[in-house]
């Protein structure tokens, strides 16, 4: 069980503050925000729609209205975002989600809140299981709501078979370290040494803590390539970096003074992390051979992946995860990559092209960082080189141009953004949509081109280099 108190995004005290960086309302599109601020305060935090909100802004967690979950250990240190697990046109995972549930940790569902086609997407945060059925705090009051009464999963929202196995339509999997935060401990300050010797975090998410332990309070997490200041002896420190179980006492650019895993900095801004479960009482001399289970030197490190003729280049949709295996598992995230990062495809265009965009389907790439992984399919789009865009045939004598998705689950969105509040529906691959706007065809194919158009039921705008004549 999941014990928080329920909070509602359509209350009066904050239904009309605006979302985000938009227009829009938390009462009318805050339910992803309400119900990770109900998270938060189940794992210790005393926090409202209106503090998350404003906290997320000031540390770029939003785009537009859609919320960004992967910055909220930023910002509370006991939160851990892992995955997005997308489970629309496959059985939501129940197995791991009771799991998580049993044993206390939150869970955030995307569900469909109207019979109307297509997913129309709300979150709820899992209370418990309670026979075939989840009890969720559901942050949207509908008449006769409140914190006392049991709101079930499927009696609620079942226009998908009133089933978990099909109601569930995402999973969004958090950690927490604890449920009470413990009490800070007394903040000392250690003065700069003459002798400055600056290194870079090699990770995202990496811990600074008052004490050079694993269980030591967590003061703040930093991006890859924060820079820090040691305050320790340059020759000191330098023994250290890369060392497993070593940590180093720095400073940060705001001042911030702690302990980092050694195993996680860098010299060098940019470089990946390089351990070695070795503690050396100084730093090895680089014509060491390598012993069995250490870190294999650059030299002797397996060739990267050719990048074949023609490649894609691609960028995500919305901030997703780069794997060592095409699995969604804890065990396989290798580091979540920006919606502003490219990727290029190490599979043939031929083998490429039918993937981008399609549901279930994964991508081998490279990332700006040269790591190499798996991304999910759906979650990108072309960004250069070659197109599954086919050459433009003449309007047809009508005048009425048409236009078919080459890709699975396209969006249909109200305004040319990539957002959960301006979806309308997905469709499928070959669905006919007819352009409505002068022009439209000229950009059939294109990158980064909307095109409005309209089908027999909705009208909107679909992404152009996801339609073809």
């Amino acid at each position: 069980m999941f014990v928080t108190k329920n909070l509602y995004q359509n209350d009066d005290a904050w239904k009309s503050t605006p979302l985000g960086h938009s227009k829009e309302t938390i009462g009318s599109w805050g339910c992803l925000l309400t119900s990770v601020t109900m998270m938060l305060n189940g794992i210790g935090y005393n926090e409202t729609p209106v503090t998350v909100n404003e906290k997320m802004k000031k540390a770029g967690g939003f785009q537009g209205a859609l919320f960004i979950p992967s910055v909220l250990p930023y910002i509370w240190g006991n939160c851990a975002y892992r995955d997005m697990q997308p489970c629309e046109t496959t059985p939501a995972p129940i197995a791991q989600i009771d799991a998580a549930v049993a044993a206390g940790k939150p869970v955030i569902l995307q569900v469909d809140w109207n019979k109307q086609v297509g997913i129309q997407t709300h979150f709820v945060l899992v209370k418990q299981k309670k026979g075939n059925d989840y009890v969720i705090y559901d942050p949207y009051k509908y008449g006769g709501d409140s914190p006392d009464k049991e709101v079930l999963l499927t009696q609620r929202y079942k226009f998908n078979g009133a089933k978990l196995s099909t109601e569930i339509s995402a999973v969004l999997w958090f950690e927490n370290y604890s449920i009470q935060q413990p009490e800070p401990p007394k903040k000392t300050s250690v003065p700069l040494p003459a002798e400055k010797y600056i290194l870079y975090t090699a990770e995202d998410d990496l811990a600074l803590r008052a004490e050079p332990s694993v269980t030591g309070y967590l003061w703040k997490r930093m991006l890859m390539n924060s820079e820090l200041i040691s305050l320790e002896p340059q020759k000191q420190a330098k023994a250290k970096v890369g060392v497993q179980g070593q940590w180093i006492q720095v400073q940060d650019a705001s001042g911030e003074q702690g302990y980092v895993a050694a195993w996680y900095v860098s010299e060098q801004k940019g470089n990946p992390a390089s351990t070695t479960t070795s503690q050396p009482s100084s730093a090895p001399k680089p014509s060491t051979a390598p012993t069995p289970g250490s870190a294999p030197k650059p030299g002797n490190a397996p060739s990267p992946a050719p990048v074949p003729a023609g490649a894609l280049a691609l960028v995500p949709t919305t901030q997703i995860s780069l794997r060592s295996k095409p699995v969604v598992s804890p065990d396989t995230l290798l580091r979540y990559v920006e919606m502003t990062e490219q990727l290029i495809s190490l599979e043939p265009a031929s083998e490429a092209i039918p993937k981008v965009g399609a549901q279930n389907q994964w991508l081998k790439v490279r990332d700006a960082k040269g790591k190499e992984g798996y991304v999910a399919a759906w979650y990108v789009k072309y960004a250069g080189g070659s197109t599954a865009q086919t050459t433009s045939s003449a309007p047809a004598a009508s005048g009425a141009i048409k236009v078919r998705t080459t890709a699975e689950a396209v969006s249909l969105r109200n305004q040319p953004i990539v957002s959960d509040a301006t979806l309308i529906k997905r469709v499928p691959v070959n669905h006919e949509f007819t352009i409505t706007e002068p022009g439209g065809e000229s950009k059939v194919g294109a990158n980064n081109q909307w095109i409005k158009v309209k089908d027999a039921l909705h009208e909107g705008y679909i992404a152009a280099w996801f339609v073809t004549r």
